[in-house]
């Protein structure tokens, strides 16, 4: 009984060490054209950079792998390369008046982001 026990052990050890060891680690991917790639390239090197294949709206982008810790990270180091300004701590009160200053700045794309946890937005904007 005791050699089955061991074995047993030794066989989960060997499996878990196994599973550590060689098994995909998870990753943080972020999609980027081929202008906004070459920017966060820039500003951090991707672990991982691939070409998207289909749907076609993705064919000219790519995926990469920035090990990033989380979207604060995100928002800090990279959102540049997405957006030319943003706005931060938005409520629902002053979303319009927000955007509203946004684009008289000169942005013609806005974009919202706004995290499950919280009951505020992020809104992005972009003059391209």
């Amino acid at each position: 009984m005791k050699v089955f026990l061991i074995a047993t052990l030794a066989l989960s050890l060997a499996i878990n060490v196994y599973q550590f060891t060689f098994s995909p680690k998870a990753t943080n991917l972020v999609i980027a054209n081929s202008s906004q790639a070459e920017c966060i390239s820039k500003l951090r090197t991707p672990s991982i950079e691939t070409n998207i294949i289909g749907p076609n709206f993705l064919s000219e982008h790519k995926a990469l792998d920035l090990n990033l810790n989380s979207n604060s990270t995100f928002n800090k180091e990279v959102s540049g390369c997405y957006f030319d300004s943003y706005i931060e701590n938005v409520t629902v009160d002053n979303l319009a008046e927000k955007v509203h200053l946004l684009r008289s700045t000169g942005s013609n794309s806005v974009t919202f982001f706004k995290d499950a946890s919280s009951n505020e937005f992020t809104i992005y904007g972009q003059s391209k």
